[in-house]
Formats: C-alpha cells, structure tokens, sequence
C-alpha cells in the first residue's frame, strides 16, 4: 500500500509541475531583427530561403504576420535601409528579402514559427509574452523587445534603423 500511496503521489507530482520551454540555443540578436516593408535587417548571415519568420507589425496596433525569407539582398530597391544615403550607418546588419502573408511597414521579425501566447509571442522562452515597441528618434527609428513593461529597464533586444534624415523624436526619455 506505501509504494501505491507513494507511485500515485509522484504521479500527481509530477502532472502539477510546469516545464517551461527551454530557451532556443542562438542568443536573439541572430533570431530577431527589424523590418522595413519586405526587407529584414539581422544580425546573421546565415539564413535560408524559404525558412519561416514571424513577425510583430507594429504600424498601428501590434499584430502578428506570418512570412517567409525570400533570400539575402543587397539591393536598395527591397531594402531601403541600402539606400546610398543610409547603408553606411546600416551596415552592421545582413538584409533579406522577405514574403509576408500581409503588407506591413515597420516592425520586429523573428526567426522560426513562434508559439502565439495570448496576442503575443515568447522569444525567450521564459512561458511569458514580450513586449514589442518602436519609436522615433531624431533620425531613426528605435525598435526593442522587454520582457516587462517596455521602457522600463533594459531591453532583451534593441535594434536601430538610421534613416538618413531628421524626424521627429517620439521616443521615452
């Protein structure tokens, strides 16, 4: 009767933990990046046609698209972040073209198909949905990922897309 009593309590145990996810094994800055339109700007260059991305539109109210890489660009016609004006200060990033299943602007990529965790995703995977955000900056656009309540405290990924121009700041001082 103990080792019943003892089988079913390690049963009931075992059912009420949680696991979590463990986190994926490439550090974020070459899982996620931002985009401009059909051109995603990251900090790998080793991604493959036709691999999948998800990615958080972030024109008006944050939604999540699904896509498609088409392949790596260097052509400012897809990337305008390669216009002549803008690809210096660009260039720490790698371009792709990209296939999205809607039209969208701006906003934040990542790599793979990810888990939807109420109107979110977890890129860390800690089980919680991150925060996504853009905003301006005098002459570029700021994007980051918080795993708490965005602007406050630091970022678990930040990019920058210098424009080439002046804008108007709306970023939180």
């Amino acid at each position: 009767m103990v080792i019943k009593s003892s089988v079913f309590l390690l049963i009931v145990a075992a059912a009420a933990c949680r696991v979590k996810s463990a986190p994926p094994a490439d550090p974020l800055d070459q899982r996620v990046g931002w985009v401009n339109g059909s051109c995603l700007a990251i900090m790998n260059g080793r991604l493959q046609a036709g691999g999948p991305i998800t990615l958080v539109d972030l024109d008006d109210k944050p939604t999540i698209v699904a896509g498609t890489i088409v392949g790596a660009t260097t052509s400012s016609n897809v990337c305008p972040p390669l216009l002549e004006d803008r690809r210096r200060s660009n260039d720490k990033w790698s371009f792709y073209e990209i296939h999205l299943e809607r039209k969208a602007n701006l906003g934040i990529a990542v790599i793979g198909k990810q888990k939807r965790i109420g109107d979110g995703i977890d890129v860390t995977g800690d089980g919680n949905p991150e925060q996504f955000t853009q905003c301006s900056t005098a002459e570029g656009v700021s994007f980051g990922v918080w795993s708490g309540t965005p602007y406050q405290g630091t970022p678990v990924w930040s990019g920058y897309y210098y424009l080439g121009y002046d804008t108007a700041a709306t970023c939180p001082s």
